[in-house]
């Protein structure tokens, strides 16, 4: 079956967003509400825009993608005007499945679908900004489970420890390695050289593999009459 067009255009639209927001939601003097009004909205607005870059996809993925979202928005309002720190956790689950299938959604489109477009290079670039967002959760689960995994971090506030690791994968991810957020337990250390390795390799397979469709596409234009 021949794979259908998908604009990943609102995918990183809600990638960058969401980014952002926890960019701003960190910064020194602001309040854990003001934090929260940044972060609940970023985070329904990613899953909102996430889905709809997948509307060309098939009637059970849409439908699992809507619930899900559905969820993600419910338990983000309520957090948002009640404050339940337990319900942090489950929008980080429900961040990490919606990511992981966002991940596998855009490889395949990536790879299976037409010629090297912009959209596709957008892609690209939505499914590296998405191993780091997957990482990053990878990682504060670890922490959850097994405390202390990591030194550097300044809190025990889930969504303040979450800002840190995502900051912590994508410098891990790009190999910069600032060191003030390190690994101290066995699992995190493992994790985060895993995290470098992929890292690597996805941009090194991925310059390959556009260096080779590109000149696919000019050996067959050159042929044609």
């Amino acid at each position: 079956m021949p794979i259908r067009r998908m604009n990943f255009g609102y995918l990183l639209g809600g990638l960058l967003t969401l980014l952002l927001s926890v960019a701003i939601s960190q910064e020194e003097g602001v309040t854990s509400v003001a934090r929260r009004l940044f972060l609940e909205p970023a985070l329904c607005l990613m899953l909102l825009m996430g889905i709809w870059s997948h509307v060309s996809e098939k009637k059970w993925l849409m439908v699992g993608g809507g619930i899900l979202t559905a969820s993600g928005i419910a338990t983000a309002i309520i957090d948002y005007f009640y404050d339940v720190p337990e319900l942090q956790f489950v929008n980080m689950s429900i961040l990490f499945v919606f990511s992981l299938v966002s991940t596998w959604i855009a490889s395949r489109h990536l790879l299976l679908s037409g010629p090297i477009t912009i959209n596709k290079i957008i892609g690209a670039i939505c499914i590296y900004l998405l191993i780091g967002l997957n990482w990053s959760v990878f990682y504060l689960f670890i922490n959850l489970v097994n405390p202390d995994s990591f030194h550097g971090l300044t809190s025990n506030a889930i969504g303040i420890q979450f800002s840190e690791l995502l900051y912590y994968s994508y410098v891990t991810i790009t190999t910069l390695g600032y060191g003030d957020i390190t690994p101290a337990k066995p699992i995190a250390r493992t994790l985060a050289y895993l995290e470098a390795i992929v890292g690597q390799f996805y941009v090194a397979v991925l310059v390959a593999w556009l260096v080779g469709m590109y000149l696919s596409v000019k050996g067959d234009q050159q042929q044609k009459p």
